[in-house]
């Protein structure tokens, strides 16, 4: 029993150690540049051997993807099953989680942005997670939008879609840039838009 539960413990930690050089590769590199190879010799076991815990290049690529959207998720404090019914304030104040959680985590973000670059062909495998992941986020603001009209805490001439995409432009150019220059204030720079959104949503008095 005691050899059972060393393999099981020594199995998890092995696979989270591939996940984590993974990553790292996948945002460096991307998916076409990063190597099966490569990343089994700096996790220090050999090719067969992260075969054994993720069949292809594609299943890699997908855990990391996966296990990234757990993390964002485990910073914040968020319930996954409270996103939905956020208002508009509340979604701001997770949104700006995010960025903080972002900006301690360049590989997370790196790999977010290059994954989603490479995923613009439908033959990408993670092109299902990158729309999958954009819809979720614009479903999720607008939503709160609408309810935020129907409630009165939005103004009623708020076009929920349009702002949306503006939010969510916002974010991920403010990201972009701050790749490629790291005096970019990314977080700074979104809670100030932020701010200046929900005044220009507010309800007039």
């Amino acid at each position: 029993m005691a050899t059972t539960d060393s393999a099981e413990r020594s199995g998890r930690l092995s696979r989270a150690r591939i996940l984590e050089i993974a990553l790292e590769h996948f945002a460096i590199h991307g998916y076409r540049g990063s190597s099966l190879a490569r990343i089994a010799a700096e996790v220090g076991i050999s090719q067969p051997g992260l075969l054994h815990h993720f069949p292809n290049k594609a299943a890699l690529l997908m855990a990391v993807l996966a296990e990234r959207d757990v993390q964002d998720l485990h910073a914040t404090g968020t319930d996954p099953e409270t996103l939905s019914e956020m208002d508009f304030a509340e979604l701001i104040a997770f949104l700006v989680r995010i960025a903080r959680h972002n900006v301690q985590n360049r590989d997370l973000v790196q790999l977010a942005h290059l994954t989603a670059a490479e995923a613009t062909g439908s033959e990408h495998p993670a092109r299902e997670w990158v729309v999958g992941r954009q819809k979720f986020l614009q479903s999720m603001i607008e939503s709160s939008l609408r309810r935020g009209v129907e409630d009165g805490s939005v103004r009623s001439d708020v076009d929920p879609r349009l702002t949306t995409l503006v939010l969510v432009a916002a974010m991920e150019g403010l990201e972009n840039q701050w790749l490629v220059d790291d005096e970019v204030d990314m977080v700074g720079s979104f809670v100030q838009f932020a701010e200046q959104l929900q005044r220009a949503v507010a309800p007039t008095d």
